[in-house]
């Protein structure tokens, strides 16, 4: 006879110390969930479930302790939530792989996307708080200086000055050369088609091709140069897993990113995977955390101008904005602006790390000034950024048109609204974007109440057709 279920005291015991009814833990697991694109609908009956003994099926157990974990802001496992069945496999990256090399770690996460088996459990591993305010460190007193002397370079060559050259050099360079193209390829990939699009194809070339010359022996600063190029490709793969509504695999390629850029030395790299862990966490609505993130990315980066100085003050701007300080957050645009006006690569020649797009800044100052409670100013940066797309950032029109939609609409401009998501759609059609998908949601919910007016009529049956209602499961 199978053995009768024992009630879960772990679990009760916890509910009681985050002083939550089932119903709250319920919701805040459905909003964990949410997170890796997953559409759950539990209440307080599914809890009363667990409580009785009942073992919900993975990655809930994960999910919910995701969800204690940040109520009591100390980590709780699984199995201290009495969800984790004896024996269990332990999640992965969740294991041993969190202690190795940031290679071999790059390695496991890469390996996980070709494997059909692993694929699936990982892509539903949730979003850690906790993991981003590691690695951000205490704030610094006073909030992010000035800008200051440049940040120091990468460590210098071992003792005896750099190798003399040898038989693979030439080779060396090829690769480079090769990696850096690769970083341009999948950033205008990400940017034309989301970050549905060749997603798998970086992974395999990260574990097939950048991999195995990292592990080979090379010369200290040629190892270093060839870490932050793989920085890069991690980072791209991470933003494109963000942007497929799968944020607790986006966020360990992200740490991964970090991970080699603190190893190469590069701190204005490790920089860069700093901004973007903040911008993830503030679009889930981590908001202190994502402070946090941008102001270490700042600090790390400090006296960088051009378009990398442009690029973290304009996220800190966003993320004060977010926190409600208002003055810093016009002070931190405010320098951003300066960083874009000392300039820097232009054109095709740049590539995706070396230069910061205007539009992408008149983006990030919209989202700021709305923030601080500047509609006006947010719909005139917004309509600026859209003037300076380039007509192949499919991605970035999409999302553009759609906040620009979004503002209108709340300013009570309804048919102008319409139209803003009339061309939000015209480019929805080329990209595969998780962010462009919540768009659309945002849009019907945000129309329903409008319905009777003919233009919103038309739009509700574009939309419609275009990417039909109904949840995931």
């Amino acid at each position: 006879m199978p053995s009768p279920r024992r009630p879960n005291t772990l679990l009760r015991a916890l509910l009681a110390e985050a002083r939550w009814t089932q119903g709250s833990l319920a919701r805040a697991v459905n909003i964990v969930a949410a997170e890796v694109g997953l559409e759950l609908d539990y209440d307080r009956t599914a809890v009363a479930h667990w409580l009785s003994g009942t073992q919900p099926q993975p990655p809930v157990p994960q999910l919910v302790a995701e969800a204690l974990t940040r109520r009591l802001e100390r980590l709780v496992t699984a199995s201290e939530a009495g969800l984790a069945a004896e024996g269990e496999p332990p999640a992965p990256g969740a294991g041993p792989g969190a202690a190795l090399r940031p290679e071999a770690s790059l390695a496991e996460l890469c390996r996980t996307e070709s494997d059909p088996v692993r694929r699936l459990p990982a892509q539903a591993q949730p979003y850690r708080v906790t993991e981003l305010t590691r690695v951000c460190g205490d704030p610094p007193e006073g909030g992010i200086p000035a800008p200051g002397p440049p940040a120091p370079p990468a460590p210098p060559d071992p003792p005896g000055g750099r190798e003399p050259p040898g038989p693979h050099d030439g080779d060396t360079a090829t690769e480079l050369a090769l990696m850096r193209s690769a970083v341009r390829f999948y950033a205008a990939a990400f940017n034309a088609h989301g970050g549905r699009n060749a997603r798998s194809a970086l992974a395999a070339y990260l574990a097939d091709d950048v991999l195995p010359r990292l592990r080979a022996p090379q010369p200290a600063p040629v190892h270093r140069t060839l870490l932050v190029e793989a920085s890069r490709l991690s980072f791209l793969l991470a933003r494109m897993y963000e942007d497929s509504s799968v944020q607790g695999l986006a966020q360990r390629h992200f740490l991964a990113a970090l991970s080699l850029a603190e190893e190469s030395g590069d701190r204005v790299a490790g920089a860069v995977v700093l901004r973007g862990l903040s911008a993830q966490g503030l679009a889930l609505g981590h908001r202190q955390a994502s402070l946090q993130a941008a102001e270490a990315a700042a600090a790390a980066a400090r006296g960088a101008g051009g378009p990398t100085g442009t690029f973290l003050l304009a996220q800190l701007a966003v993320a004060q904005a977010a926190c409600g300080l208002r003055a810093a957050a016009l002070d931190s645009l405010g320098r951003a602006e300066l960083a874009m006006a000392a300039g820097g690569p232009e054109g095709r020649t740049a590539g995706p790390f070396d230069a910061y797009s205007r539009a992408a800044f008149e983006y990030q100052r919209a989202e700021t000034l709305r923030k601080v409670g500047d509609i006006a100013g947010a719909r005139a940066a917004m309509n600026r950024s859209l003037a300076h797309r380039s007509p192949e950032d499919h991605r970035g029109l999409a999302l553009s048109y759609a906040q620009r939609a979004e503002m209108l609409a709340g300013a009570g401009h309804v048919e102008e609204a319409c139209a803003s998501w009339h061309s939000f759609l015209d480019q929805y059609s080329h990209v595969r974007s998780g962010a462009a998908k919540a768009a659309v949601t945002r849009s019907r919910k945000i129309l329903i109440p409008f319905r009777h007016l003919p233009a919103a009529a038309v739009l509700l049956a574009r939309l419609a057709a275009v990417a039909p209602a109904g949840k995931r499961r």
